[in-house]
């Protein structure tokens, strides 16, 4: 029985796996901006009493709504505060006639 033993050693596997693992990593931290924006641009909320169109009041109200019920409960509004017209009460529920009605009112004519 004749054994043959090579004389090169094994690869380094543990060098390939460090290197993968850096690779995720700053992966990771170049889409980490990217995945962290959750609105496309263009539909960004303004803040209550900025708005300047019918367009600005639907979108604030749809960014309070998180469950698009088109309700506001007392929990959407404690999340919203800075979107939801000065003039409506904070304690819910809020119909989004009633906030499209107030959110108009502020909106400077023409708009």
């Amino acid at each position: 029985m004749d054994l043959k033993c090579d004389s090169e050693p094994a690869p380094n596997r543990g060098s390939h796996l460090r290197s993968d693992a850096l690779a995720a990593v700053v992966l990771g931290l170049f889409m980490s901006p990217a995945l962290a924006q959750t609105v496309a641009p263009g539909n960004e909320s303004k803040p209550a009493g900025q708005e300047t169109n019918r367009a600005d009041c639907l979108k604030n109200f749809r960014a309070a709504d998180a469950n698009s019920d088109g309700t506001l409960s007392a929990a959407e509004i404690e999340n919203a505060k800075d979107v939801i017209p000065t003039q409506l009460a904070l304690t819910g529920p809020i119909s989004e006639s009633e906030f499209m009605t107030a959110c108009l009112a502020q909106v400077p004519k023409g708009g």
